[in-house]
């Protein structure tokens, strides 16, 4: 029955040739295993290959009695082989375990419930002891969980304590973070909040809805105790988003649809809040009154590290990112347009510097070139590409040696230039494309700051005696611009989707 999704001919026969290719490769009296977990993307390891030899584990580290080399050598013959190809019989978000041995033939098997709380419980043993200190004994340590769609992926939103006989300590993670997600789409995604309790060498769950066939009893915990430290971070950082959501519904209506992001690529720079189970990195829409705002949403977070002091006195790199977009423009263009790309990798540069805050402070403004190369264009959790540049800036115009150039910090009729949180005063921070005729080493590329800044401060006063300021159009294609005095100039006709 466990075994079940392997019973087609197609997966028998490919358990055939892999059991043949893999004979000569066990050695009698051990048993080899291998995990990974299925995703939508395809699979990742959790473990490497390792075998039990006469009840004592043995992998590329722990390897015993034998010689490392040896034994790495006989492991890699493993990872030749091609047994991972049974993973496309599972289903997606699945954790499966294959084992190897002499004269058996290759078994593949998907974790149960029971086997997924058992791994968390193994992961929790060998975990606490890291955590004490001067020789505290450890009592417990529990977890409560909510579960929540998050574009195309599920957020899980953790608080975990870990208990001591002279202490506790609190965090917004916990173990077994794939397995417990495996667990929600075993339960057919069915579950909303869930709660672990490890103690005395045995684990127990609570859930909504409880699920009693696999001993979850019905939930009863609303909250579980936090360490005073961990609390407070909790509370500065929910002060932090409510103030900026607030914020953000002054300028205008906040579409509540969230575009969250999928950070990654050669730019790969974390967020303030990190990744503990559910996706910090978003970008929300404003509709104001006379313009569409793109703005990013979590770059000013409180930092995860709040607990230990480092980086406490800040909201996170002190800067959100924008676009403002001339007119009334859908949620669903924006969240296809090339500015998502953009604004994003504008974001990765400012974390990435260090800080960004004090360079626009320095400077008032500032000019940076991306090539169309180097904007990731894959950003949306949506798993589909948004548009690419050629949609937006026209090359004649905007272009220079494959080069493009924005402008940051260009005054805003709707958004403030500066907004206090409750850490401190952060930068709103527009983001707008400039001509490629000021992309010179006589302009905005002087080596010289001040020439720079001549060059800069020439652009905005034009923008300000047209009446752009900051605004952007849907594209720059000529032919999707229509004149219009009434919106100072321009007028756009949104084309989106092609």
């Amino acid at each position: 029955m466990k075994n079940n999704y392997l019973n087609s001919e197609e997966a028998q026969k490919m358990i055939v040739e892999l059991s043949e290719q893999m004979a000569e490769l066990p050695v009698e009296g051990r048993n080899y295993h291998y995990e990974s977990f299925k995703n939508e993307y395809g699979s990742s390891s959790t473990s490497g290959i390792y075998f039990y030899e006469n009840g004592v584990y043995h992998n590329d580290f722990h390897v015993g009695k034998y010689d490392k080399e040896e034994i790495s050598e006989h492991l890699d013959k493993f990872r030749d082989c091609e047994f991972s190809d049974l993973l496309d019989f599972f289903p997606v978000h699945s954790k499966i375990k294959f084992t190897f041995k002499k004269g058996e033939p290759v078994n593949a098997e998907r974790y149960s419930v029971t086997m997924l709380l058992e791994d968390i419980k193994k992961e929790i043993e060998d975990r606490y002891p890291k955590y004490s200190e001067n020789d505290n004994v450890f009592i417990k340590s529990e977890a409560l969980i909510h579960f929540k769609k998050e574009a195309d992926e599920i957020g899980m939103f953790i608080d975990s304590t870990y208990h001591y006989n002279d202490k506790m300590r609190s965090f917004g993670h916990f173990v077994g973070r794939d397995e417990m997600l495996s667990m929600y789409h075993q339960l057919n995604g069915k579950i909303e909040s869930l709660y672990l309790i490890y103690e005395n060498s045995t684990i127990k769950v609570q859930s909504y809805p409880a699920f009693e066939e696999y001993g979850f009893e019905p939930l009863t915990m609303s909250q579980i105790e936090l360490s005073p430290e961990y609390k407070r971070e909790k509370e500065t950082s929910t002060e932090c988003k409510k103030m900026r959501h607030d914020f953000f519904s002054s300028l205008g209506k906040l579409d509540e649809r969230i575009i969250y992001l999928r950070v990654g690529g050669f730019r790969n720079h974390s967020w303030p809040q990190g990744r503990s189970g559910h996706n910090p990195c978003k970008m929300r829409v404003i509709h104001a009154p006379e313009s569409t705002i793109l703005i990013t949403d979590g770059l000013s977070d409180t930092y995860k590290d709040f607990y230990y002091g480092k980086n406490s006195e800040y909201n996170g790199i002190g800067a959100e990112f924008y676009m403002e977009f001339h007119g009334n423009i859908p949620y669903e263009i924006i969240h296809e347009h090339f500015a998502v790309a953009l604004v994003n990798s504008v974001s990765q540069i400012a974390i990435g510097h260090g800080d960004f805050k004090v360079l626009m402070e320095n400077h008032g403004e500032t000019t940076v070139e991306f090539t169309e190369e180097n904007i990731e264009l894959w950003i949306n959790r949506e798993n589909k590409a948004n548009h690419n540049v050629s949609s937006f800036l026209n090359a004649k115009d905007f272009m220079k040696n494959d080069s493009f150039g924005v402008l940051l910090g260009v005054e805003s009729k709707t958004v403030p230039q500066k907004l206090k949180l409750n850490l401190e005063e952060i930068l709103l921070i527009s983001i707008k494309p400039i001509e490629n005729k000021w992309l010179k080493t006589t302009k905005v590329r002087s080596k010289n700051e001040a020439v720079a800044k001549v060059a800069r401060e020439e652009i905005i006063q034009k923008w300000k005696e047209s009446w752009e300021m900051n605004l952007v159009p849907l594209t720059y294609q000529k032919e999707y611009i229509e004149a219009s005095p009434e919106s100072g100039g321009m007028k756009l006709v949104p084309i989106f989707p092609f």
